[in-house]
């Protein structure tokens, strides 16, 4: 039987974060791994609960908690979640974190990392995780994930084995993908409500994240919509916690201004409903997920990934999927196979011949390193 978890977060003082605690969401009791004493985020965690695994119910997270090449791609409320996770963990081993943005003052409510002082500052997102798991090598990323598959091919840094997929839209998971990770597990939030949390189990010989994400689809969504009604663009929608502001209209015709300018100071994700895009027909799905749901999220992200990564019996490639506000329910977990059609299936010698030149030049970075 698979255990799955969830996130409780409570609130100490009014002056604080919500501090993160993840506990067994099933019989049997809980059972804490380890609990961490002194100062940090670790402390912060009660120590009666203990972050989740997606192994027997009776298995507690394994001490001590190592990974390598591991990666996260995504730094917002899912992102966060993850590093906080982490470091309650104490884990240890190598990390890449990729991220472009910068942390802004609407993310402090809203992400599981970050003060006021850090929008204040502007610090890179990444920065913010690099800060936060400090028993981990993590190497930043204050880019794309071109930028990412820029370096594994120049040798700067080794192809990941896993990939944590922590991003809010379809064509970055396609990026994701191609950064061709043994394995990539990609959390998501959505939902009408936002409350839904999902996890994805993709492999480069699939299924792969265009598996479960298909290019061609009946109706156009939400975000497509809303780009096409305001001429923002979708890399901007997808930042859908960002207020509008008045650099966001600069590049606009003086209708799309003239119709946004109302809304300005509004978070974008508001507009579809504001707009009415979200009555028609197709995807009303766009909605900003609670804190608890991308920690949720998280929470089934990194119970994967140590399940994973501990030695046992193989287990197939899975699709996780459940509302928040009723919990986890028999029958979330489905199996997974490849979409005959897929780019995984019919270009899979240049994915296995792509995966092979990364793997060479990752193995003559490390040569290299030892050298020297």
């Amino acid at each position: 039987m698979i255990s799955l978890g969830s996130v409780h977060t409570r609130r100490t003082d009014w002056r604080t974060r919500p501090t993160l605690a993840v506990y067994v969401a099933r019989p049997p009791p809980l059972r804490c791994g380890h609990k961490r004493e002194g100062q940090g985020l670790g402390a912060q965690v009660p120590p009666h609960l203990c972050p989740i695994t997606l192994l027997a119910p009776s298995t507690p997270a394994p001490e001590p908690l190592h990974f390598e090449r591991l990666a996260l791609v995504g730094t917002g409320a899912i992102g966060t979640a993850v590093a906080l996770i982490l470091d309650a963990l104490d884990a240890t081993g190598d990390l890449i974190v990729v991220d472009r943005q910068i942390f802004e003052s609407p993310n402090v409510i809203s992400y599981s990392l970050g003060t006021t002082e850090d929008a204040a500052a502007r610090r890179p997102k990444v920065d913010i995780v690099k800060v936060a798991i400090p028993s981990m090598d993590v190497h930043p990323v204050h880019g794309t994930i071109d930028d990412l598959i820029a370096q594994i091919d120049a040798g700067e840094v080794s192809i990941p084995a896993i990939a944590l997929g922590a991003v809010d839209n379809i064509e970055a998971r396609y990026d994701i993908q191609r950064i061709y990770a043994d394995l990539v597990l990609d959390g998501g939030t959505g939902g009408r409500a936002g409350t839904t949390v999902g996890l994805h189990e993709a492999l480069p010989s699939g299924p792969c994240l265009r598996c479960y994400f298909p290019t061609a689809t009946a109706t156009r969504t939400v975000e497509q919509r809303l780009h096409e009604a305001t001429g923002l663009s979708l890399e901007r929608i997808a930042r859908g916690d960002e207020p509008i502001t008045e650099a966001d209209l600069r590049d606009l015709t003086p209708e799309q201004r003239e119709r946004l300018q109302q809304y300005l100071g509004r978070p974008v994700c508001g507009l579809g409903r504001l707009l009415g895009l979200t009555t028609v027909d197709g995807d009303d799905s766009y909605q900003p997920s609670a804190a608890f749901v991308a920690q949720q999220a998280a929470s089934l992200m990194v119970g994967a990934l140590i399940a994973r990564t501990r030695a046992g019996s193989p287990m197939p490639i899975r699709q996780i999927q459940y509302d928040t506000l009723y919990g986890p329910q028999p029958d979330m977990v489905d199996g997974r196979r490849p979409r005959p059609d897929c780019y995984c299936q019919t270009r899979a010698d240049i994915i296995q011949a792509v995966r092979t030149q990364r793997a060479i030049t990752g193995k003559r970075r490390l040569s290299n390193t030892t050298v020297a």
